[in-house]
């Protein structure tokens, strides 16, 4: 499992890092997809997600992605992601958290 400090930068940096498509690149996302795949390692509840964030990993370092399988896995993903937030086993600031990674990972689907 991840520590502390890690899950912490990586709500920001994908807060920060999904706000203009413009600035970011695919390896901007491999390294955030990465960084999460470490965090949920082990994490039964996020099976699903693991799963959408390796397929879009390598969706990104393809020489030419496919944008509407992006999307898709985007929107998938920040799906699953409001359904681990909701969670009863998880603390509303947890909570707070993964809803705002989901709206970002929505907004930046939509952006493509």
């Amino acid at each position: 499992m991840a520590s502390h400090a890690l899950d912490q930068r990586l709500f920001e940096q994908t807060a920060n890092g999904l706000n203009d498509i413009a600035t970011t690149s695919p390896a901007d996302g491999v390294q955030l997809i990465n960084g999460w795949l470490k965090v949920i390692d082990g994490n039964a509840s996020a099976g699903i997600v693991e799963g959408r964030l390796t397929e879009l990993r390598g969706q990104l370092q393809l020489a030419q992605p496919d944008p509407d399988r992006i999307r898709e896995l985007l929107m998938d993903i920040a799906d699953h992601t409001s359904q681990v937030a909701q969670g009863r086993n998880i603390q509303e600031q947890t909570a707070s958290k993964l809803e705002n990674v989901a709206t970002s990972l929505r907004l930046f689907a939509e952006q493509l």
